[in-house]
């Protein structure tokens, strides 16, 4: 008891200092009042005097408080969070979110941060993460269809960004700014990126002519021939498209000149160099832009159907009713307005063209699964083959400072392009025979992502980063996706198993070190028993 009487005399201390001192209200929280105060003061109805809150709140002595209401963010917040996450749902449409973000920058257009945070957030968006070029495009569309100040602004700072790579030779900015751009083809008055795409190709052809051994030329064609399909997949309908994709089959022709033309130095970069005969080789390993030129004539003899690029942009054309008369919607303002054009950015090819800050090789397109009986991947003779790995191998090594949201972003590539392009996530590989007897598609998203890693992995003579940031991307997607991934990684393995006796030397040396690494994080599990093999196999021991 002296303890209690003593612990309880010494609890006061009024002040600054009675961090413990007696609280009435405390005590008598929760116990009915005497006399209940018929009206409440300005400073008592805050958080520190619950008792009143309560009664204030409606929850009476002893209930529970309300939640607060939340502030509702405002309109460039809404903007900028839609922009970074647009098409990463799979159960949002893709043309009414960017609708519905559009309306809000329209709306909201006179305020000037909303007009900073949406320019700043698209075009930072073209350039490091190009999965999502044809939503921010479709974006600006629908935008320019409510104000036409919106695209007026965006191309406004498009261009001159675009004008300072041109200058410095960024060839991959300059590829994804230019997608970008045709990509918003309905947008403009004249041809928009071609006149663009024929002064590149005149210096490609000053560069090829000058010297055989020009790596430069190459890309600038490489530029072209990766724009062709965005700029005809948005061009919209009308007459307009004819006489585009007739402007692009001329642009085609004079392409083959170059692209059709191998390489010098293609031979030192062939991943398989020992294989005699074309037949003998594990893999077709054909040059990139070879691949892209037979794609487009093919895709061209299709009349341009380009499957694999989705159409964010959907127009809103009049629907009269059976007189002929405006429906109900737009007699009460809801009818389409009318759709702005702007002129095109003004832009200037430099008549000396810069290399770039990256040293320039022909690229050879490597691939596991390409080709063969079931097609998990998209084959090479398809144009999509060469669409989905340029977007994957642009956000793979522009998002190099974080392989966490690259792994994710690879794991949900099917978002970001048309439904129906990509099987289920996980799919069986077994169940693939069936549905491609069915006419289904068949292509892995996983195995699509696992082939681009790893022709990354074995580019010759090297990668854009270290060998070890691409092999962190397998390891982090295997974390995100183990049950999809592993088998699409066994299969990977086995490959290159069994074609590491015709591979390049440094290729050999990849494979063994990238094996130790994975291995090393997944406590060395392997079916080390199906690897058994004869002396006479010395490549594999």
């Amino acid at each position: 008891m002296a303890d209690v009487d003593n612990r309880r005399d010494y609890r006061g201390g009024g002040g600054y200092g009675g961090g413990r001192g007696y609280n009435k209200r405390k005590r008598n929280r929760g116990k009915p009042s005497p006399i209940a105060p018929l009206s409440h003061p300005p400073y008592l109805t805050s958080p520190h005097y619950p008792e009143d809150d309560d009664d204030h709140q409606g929850g009476g002595y002893g209930g529970y408080r309300n939640p607060r209401p939340r502030q509702e963010a405002p309109p460039g917040t809404k903007i900028r969070r839609g922009l970074l996450e647009i098409a990463e749902d799979p159960l949002r449409l893709a043309d009414e979110t960017a609708a519905n973000i559009a309306k809000l920058a329209a709306e909201n257009w006179e305020d000037e941060y909303v007009r900073d945070t949406f320019c700043t957030v698209a075009l930072k968006l073209v350039v490091e993460q190009p999965f999502k070029i044809p939503f921010v495009a479709g974006v600006v569309l629908y935008a320019n269809a409510e104000n036409g100040d919106v695209a007026q602004e965006v191309l406004g700072r498009a261009g001159p960004q675009l004008q300072e790579v041109l200058e410095k030779g960024d060839w991959r900015e300059v590829k994804l700014l230019l997608r970008f751009l045709a990509c918003m083809a309905q947008l403009y008055e004249e041809d928009g990126v071609l006149p663009v795409l024929e002064e590149l190709f005149n210096r490609a052809v000053d560069l090829q002519t000058g010297s055989q051994d020009d790596v430069v030329g190459i890309e600038l064609v490489k530029v072209i021939l990766l724009t062709i399909p965005y700029l005809l997949a948005s061009a919209g309908e009308g007459e307009a498209v004819g006489t585009l994709q007739q402007k692009a089959s001329e642009v085609l022709e004079k392409t083959d000149v170059v692209a059709g033309t191998a390489h010098p130095f293609e031979a030192m970069v062939d991943p398989y160099p020992d294989a005699n005969e074309e037949g003998e080789k594990p893999m077709q390993a054909a040059s990139v832009i070879s691949l892209l030129q037979r794609q487009l004539q093919e895709e061209a003899s299709n009349a341009w159907q380009l499957k694999c690029i989705p159409r964010v942009y959907v127009p809103k054309h009049p629907s009269p009713d059976a007189n002929g008369d405006a429906t109900e919607e737009e007699t009460n303002g809801d009818a389409p307005k009318e759709f702005p054009k702007h002129p095109f950015p003004a832009l200037t090819v430099p008549s000396t063209v810069s290399a770039g800050p990256r040293t320039l090789f022909p690229e050879i397109y490597f691939s596991l699964y390409a080709d063969q009986e079931i097609a998990s991947v998209p084959p090479t003779t398809n144009i999509a083959s060469s669409i989905l790995r340029d977007a994957i191998l642009d956000t793979i090594n522009l998002l190099d400072f974080n392989r966490n949201v690259v792994a994710r972003l690879l794991s949900e590539i099917d978002c970001f392009f048309p439904p129906g392009t990509f099987v289920k996530r996980a799919t069986a590989f077994d169940k693939l025979r069936d549905l491609q007897s069915a006419n289904k598609p068949t292509w892995k998203p996983e195995d699509v992502a696992i082939d681009a890693i790893f022709g990354q992995i074995f580019q010759l003579p090297a990668p854009e980063h270290r060998l070890v940031y691409y092999h962190s991307l397998v390891t982090e997607s295997c974390k995100i996706a183990p049950g999809a991934i592993a088998p699409s990684l066994g299969r990977a393995i086995r490959f290159l198993f069994r074609s590491v006796g015709e591979m390049d030397l440094e290729g050999g040396y990849r494979f063994m070190e990238w094996f130790a690494h994975h291995l090393s994080n997944f406590e060395f599990r392997w079916k080390w028993a199906e690897w058994y093999v004869s002396p006479s196999h010395f490549p594999q021991q």
